[in-house]
């Protein structure tokens, strides 16, 4: 064997022994992270549950006296660690999707716990979160690097991040501005509030996590001043984010709210990691393209696994579908036009009111009950100005009459 040979020899067990590190990194992140949701879902099953039975309580005590909701905290604050280490191992385009794992868990453990029931659509739902969290972690970046102060530093003043920067912060500009001078409270608004700021979170505490990381392995961080600004940064952002995401459950129904805060968050993740992290750098069209898909897949599991979920805002539950029109109705709303699922009804679509441009002979029906009782025939159902025996479902367009 030659010297060129035993270079090459060399060169390649170098390059699969950084691809076998690379591996175990991401692999770690990804446990970390799953194992993070996962203590997160068992806490909020915890307090949910310390706040039942002291509502049975009949002489009930403030929660934060009560030792199991303060087993949820310890258990969520865990779980939060989980997640802060994962950043520090794995892409942040791969770790932020990857709470979809806190909705599945959360389904399965709330029937377990809090006896709520699984559907079928739910069901569906983790199906598709399962296949999409399986895709994210088999096509995310395998190529990322662990940063240094110096590193970070240099990535601060790049050009791709201060344009970054400069259009985040004109986007919350325009949302502050529609949001507290417009006072339009729209649930959207919120919550980009919140997926804006949360992107400098993700931002921060992958830099704080790498530096922590670098430090523990011997190559000291602390003397780097950026490790003490991204500290305070990310304490910040993750103050401000709560307090929107909090503001948007306080306001509006909680089926809304978690599916489309995973969704922004998610989005607002993954290009914080490309931006300023370059997490898509080396890979191929194709690895791309099928990480997309894991997201767009954990996106609509966790839709259909809010489906049917008690509403925060009024407190009323979803009933049982009493046909199959209805449980399309249920399963698909937003997705399918609604005369899609329409059934054959002519009280459905009858005008209500009284018609104006008739004259008396025309407003009697054709028929009249032997009996002498009131008929309820769909010529009664249009000309007549009393109430129409058929119910009808939503709001209806008053063709050719006025409402009374």
């Amino acid at each position: 064997m030659d010297i060129h040979d035993k270079i090459e020899t060399t060169t390649n067990a170098s390059t699969d022994a950084f691809t076998t590190a690379r591996y175990q990194d991401i692999l770690i992140g990804c446990l970390l992270a799953i194992g993070g949701n996962l203590l997160i879902s068992v806490s909020l099953n915890i307090q949910k549950y310390s706040h039942m039975k002291n509502a049975e309580n009949p002489t009930p005590v403030h929660y934060t006296r009560d030792p199991l909701w303060w087993s949820g905290i310890l258990l969520m604050g865990l779980g939060e660690i989980g997640n802060f280490s994962a950043y520090g191992f794995s892409p942040a385009s791969l770790v932020a999707p990857l709470g979809t794992t806190t909705v599945v868990a959360n389904m399965f453990l709330a029937a377990l716990v809090l006896k709520e029931k699984i559907k079928a659509e739910h069901l569906f739902g983790s199906a598709l979160a399962v296949i999409g969290a399986f895709l994210l972690i088999a096509f995310s970046a395998k190529n990322e690097k662990v940063l240094n102060g110096d590193e970070l530093n240099q990535a601060l003043t790049q050009l791709s991040f201060v344009i970054y920067i400069c259009v985040e912060l004109v986007v919350l500009g325009v949302l502050f501005f529609f949001l507290y001078y417009k006072e339009m409270k729209k649930v959207v608004l919120f919550l980009l509030i919140s997926s804006v700021v949360a992107s400098f979170t993700v931002i921060a505490a992958k830099a704080v996590s790498s530096l922590f990381q670098l430090s523990f392995a011997g190559n000291s961080q602390f003397s780097y001043p950026i490790l003490y600004i991204m500290i305070v940064v990310m304490i910040v952002t993750a103050i401000t984010q709560v307090k929107y995401l909090n503001e948007a459950m306080k306001n509006f129904d909680a089926t809304v709210v978690v599916p489309t805060n995973f969704v922004f968050f998610t989005i607002s993740a993954i290009i914080a990691g490309i931006v300023f992290y370059k997490e898509f750098w080396g890979m191929n069209g194709l690895e791309i393209f099928m990480f997309f898909i894991g997201c767009f897949l954990s996106f609509i599991g966790v839709y259909f696994i809010t489906l049917g979920k008690m509403s925060a805002s009024n407190g009323e539950e979803v009933g049982e579908p009493s046909s199959s029109t209805e449980y399309a109705q249920q399963i698909s709303p937003g997705i399918f036009p609604s005369w899609l699922l329409a059934s054959v009804n002519v009280g459905e679509v009858q005008p209500k009111g009284e018609v104006t441009h008739l004259s008396d002979s025309d407003r009697e029906p054709f028929f009249q009950s032997k009996s002498g009782a009131e008929s309820f025939t769909s010529q009664d159902t249009m000309y007549s100005s009393t109430s129409s025996p058929v119910q009808t479902i939503g709001a209806q367009a008053n063709y050719g009459a006025t409402e009374q």
